[in-house]
């Protein structure tokens, strides 16, 4: 198999893209369809698109759109399609909205069967900028700018304003996708957790280098932290454990780096091969659970933790940790979770994995049909949607102090408002970290949870994570490798890291063995290539 491997499905959709605007002189009015006239740079939106009307306003104000279903709708609540917050969205925007649910674990691969079927909503979107990148390229989705042009009022202010986001949303010179900026608990991404009271028992030092974590989960081995008199603690568990191991060291699975000007695939830098290595000695000392690798829900490394049997945790940071951490302290109000700055290895220290600003990117379907009723929704999420969405209603989720939403109830908001941030795609919303701690329920269990989320944060983003270019490239041979190539580094890496006879050093040399085969070389020229033309631009 070489670059030239065949395009998926929905390559074969034809790359004729719908006009951006006509405009049919109809009407004389000119007044948006809402019957307000909102005044853009001295003129009314509505003659910016057009003095003699548009032929969109004769449509409906219908609008569908993709949502991942993370399974956090109860049944009494309803739908990901229906439900109290799409019936809102509904009666406050004025717009129709249709929503489309896909997997979250299978999301890219549900809307490719959409796309390739015709039936993709008008609004798609993702966090992967890779994946949008191949929707350009198939003339799946279609520019926005005369869209954001003619027919925004807040987005294009917002972009006005923050114009390091453009480069993120533009590809072949045109805008094909709407973003906003992260807030800083939404770069964040990955952490690790240590057991301080477990520390403190053993009289150890919080470990700082790799070589003091893996003796700090020796004691947790040996020692009998938890005070059972059986040698049954699991010192290290975790459902992010690969990309924490390779981020520590500098690489990882998917991303392009520099290397003396030259750019290189994360998989086959000695960076990767080190990090083969500490997994192999975590592994083969039984410092980590040996189900790891077929503990594909994570189930087993979440009840080791919650069950106070581990006392190092390789995961997310944010609302997931916080929740495992609430049952922890709910089972053992004694033990002492606590953030643990990322190790340093002999490349130096780096943070864990962290995104980039740019928060999710919304697209156009190519064959969407009413775009200015898209344009009107999501301008109606930039200026008032996204902040009821996410915290819900004021007096019956959250009250504000000092200007900050504070959650009333912490189990009414999570079965009730938790879900709702998901229809919240763009939202300009600015973040401290001690905001954490004022918007959390006030009962003693969430403020302390809260204390050490913020705590967290902070730790998370104190060593910044290795992104030697601020996105990868959109190459369709480099993304079609990178792809299949990913499933030889995973099996590779198992096959090291539960292998006796096989060592990191033979890992590391087949890994570019088959990236030679598979046509690394060009892709590297193509990375190099594309580099050099983009560089002046980052």
């Amino acid at each position: 198999m070489n670059l030239n491997v065949k395009k998926w499905a929905a390559a074969i959709l034809p790359l004729c893209l719908s006009a951006a605007v006509l405009f049919s002189g109809c009407s004389k009015s000119g007044t948006p369809a809402n019957g307000s006239t909102a005044t853009v740079n001295g003129s009314t939106a509505a003659s910016t698109a057009s003095s003699q009307g548009d032929k969109y306003d004769s449509l409906p104000k219908d609008v569908s759109i993709s949502m991942f279903d993370r399974g956090q709708v109860s049944s009494d609540e309803g739908t990901y399609e229906d439900n109290r917050w799409v019936k809102w969205i509904r009666e406050q925007s004025g717009i129709n909205l249709t929503v489309v649910p896909v997997p979250r674990n299978q999301a890219q691969d549900k809307l490719n069967v959409l796309i390739a079927s015709n039936q993709a909503p008008d609004l798609i979107w993702e966090y992967d900028r890779n994946y949008i990148g191949n929707l350009v390229s198939q003339g799946v989705i279609q520019p926005l700018d005369d869209y954001i042009d003619k027919y925004s009022t807040s987005y294009k202010k917002y972009l006005q304003e923050n114009p390091d986001l453009k480069p993120y949303i533009t590809f072949d010179g045109k805008i094909y996708a709407m973003t906003t900026r992260r807030t800083i608990s939404s770069i964040a991404n990955h952490g690790i957790w240590i057991r301080q009271d477990w520390l403190d028992k053993l009289k150890l030092k919080t470990p700082t280098t790799i070589e003091e974590l893996i003796a700090v989960a020796q004691a947790f081995k040996d020692g009998d932290p938890d005070g059972n008199g059986k040698a049954d603690t699991v010192p290290i568990v975790g459902y992010t454990t690969n990309d924490v191991y390779a981020a520590l060291f500098g690489t990882d699975y998917y991303d392009w780096y520099l290397q003396d000007g030259q750019m290189k695939f994360g998989p086959t830098l000695d960076n990767f091969g080190d990090a083969l290595a500490a997994e192999k000695t975590i592994y083969e000392q039984g410092l980590a659970d040996k189900e790891y690798f077929t503990d594909n829900d994570n189930s087993r490394a979440k009840q080791l933790w919650t069950t106070g049997k581990a006392g190092i945790l390789l995961g997310q940071w944010g609302n997931m940790t916080t929740s495992l951490n609430r049952d922890l302290l709910t089972n053992d109000p004694n033990a002492k979770p606590v953030p643990l700055e990322p190790v340093a290895t002999k490349y130096g220290k780096f943070g864990l994995y962290q995104e980039t600003p740019a928060y999710i990117y919304v697209t156009f379907n190519k064959d969407m049909k009413n775009p200015k009723a898209a344009m009107e929704y999501l301008d109606w999420l930039m200026d008032k949607g996204w902040f009821t969405l996410t915290n819900g209603l004021e007096g019956v989720h959250y009250k504000l102090a000092n200007g900050v939403p504070q959650q009333l109830d912490a189990d009414k908001f999570a079965k009730e408002v938790k879900y709702a941030n998901e229809y919240a795609l763009l939202k300009p919303a600015v973040e401290k970290p001690e905001d954490l701690i004022v918007k959390a329920a006030q009962d003693p269990l969430s403020q302390q949870l809260a204390k050490l989320e913020a705590d967290s944060l902070q730790i998370a983003l104190k060593n910044k994570f290795r992104r030697d270019i601020p996105y990868q490239p959109n190459i369709t041979e480099i993304n079609e490798l990178k792809s299949s190539f990913l499933k030889t580094v995973l099996d590779i890496r198992a096959k090291t890291v539960t292998r006796k006879d096989y060592t990191a050093e033979e890992a590391l040399a087949d890994i570019r063995k088959e990236w030679k085969r598979l046509g690394g070389d060009q892709a590297e020229q193509l990375a190099q290539d594309w580099y050099e033309k983009n560089k002046a631009n980052f």
